[in-house]
């Protein structure tokens, strides 16, 4: 059995964004090199961290100053007690989050390769901590100002979609997997398309992560789209034509959470209501600043750390 939400007949309090979608416990693992098969390498650090995409791009937008609410689920065993308590640490409202009996709360092992920041991940869902569609309170999500999606839940994520979009809110996805048949539908519902490159290739049939945005901008053309691209960047599509920006040079320790970091950088400029080269050029920022930390959201910098990295930063070429 599951533990219900937080049950009130109150009106939810408002704030300014509200997320359904993933959280996790990560072990990032530090290794000299990344083990061939059949080898043994030596560990050279081993650290616990909270993630989970959506649950750390509210951390992004809650260290922005941003009131956010969290909605997903998590396991009653202590990984689940340890992202609660996290979660709660950056004053983030946690009233609608399950902890459900018998689960065991989303983890991953994330292999960082030393001197050069790339990860590999592996993890474990347990199917019990499905969000029910059922759950989902029109008041709770409509008590925001935006609904950040990652798409993982899918019948919970269709129905606030459909609420917020009801309701005349933006809606903003961060798409990695086609997880079940709904997600086109899930995705006409979007103000805010940005995909990974390896689901936009997958998805279109492209070739290019340029004919991938235009692509999907076509299929959603009331989203504005963007194909995330980790060091290269991303590319969106302004006018029909698609937009190359940039990501910044940075000293690499660990490239876990960055697209989750660029994903709450953003909807800190569209609650702003920056242009999109403005708010493209801070959540890459961001995104860059956090990879010299381990772990998804140890390096999350602050606003004004942003803005003197972005008086000297560097693009890549």
């Amino acid at each position: 059995m599951s533990a219900p939400p937080h049950a009130t007949t109150r009106t939810p309090p408002h704030v300014d964004v509200v997320g359904l979608g993933l959280n996790a416990m990560d072990y990032v693992t530090v290794v000299p090199r990344f083990p061939e098969a059949e080898s043994k390498v030596s560990i050279t650090e081993i650290r616990l961290e909270p993630g989970g995409q959506v649950a750390t791009a509210l951390a992004v937008c809650r260290r922005f100053g941003l009131s956010v609410r969290y909605i997903g689920s998590v396991g009653a065993d202590e990984l689940g007690r340890a992202q609660l308590a996290s979660l709660r640490s950056e004053g983030m409202e946690t009233a609608w989050v399950r902890v459900v009996a018998g689960a065991t709360t989303q983890m991953a092992i994330a292999i960082v390769e030393e001197n050069v920041g790339e990860r590999t991940i592996l993890w474990h869902r347990d199917p019990g901590l499905v969000y029910p569609e059922s759950e989902v309170s029109t008041d709770v999500i409509t008590a925001a100002r935006l609904l950040h999606l990652d798409g993982r839940d899918t019948r919970a994520a269709l129905r606030a979609a459909r609420i917020a979009r009801g309701a005349g809110m933006p809606v903003m996805i961060d798409i990695d997997k086609r997880y079940d048949e709904t997600v086109d539908e899930l995705l006409g519902l979007v103000d805010y398309l940005i995909a990974a490159e390896s689901f936009a290739l997958e998805s279109t049939g492209a070739t290019t992560p340029d004919d991938a945005a235009l692509a999907l901008s076509r299929r959603f053309p009331q989203a504005l789209t963007g194909v995330t691209l980790g060091s290269g960047g991303a590319v969106f599509v302004e006018g029909d034509q698609p937009v190359r920006t940039r990501a910044f040079e940075v000293p690499v320790r660990d490239t876990t959470g960055a697209g989750d970091v660029f994903h709450g950088a953003f909807i800190f400029g569209i609650l702003n209501q920056w242009d999109l080269e403005k708010t493209t050029r801070f959540a890459h920022a961001a995104a860059a600043m956090k990879c010299r930390e381990l772990g998804a959201r140890r390096g999350i910098p602050r606003l004004e750390e942003i803005e003197e990295f972005l008086r000297t930063a560097i693009e890549r070429k």
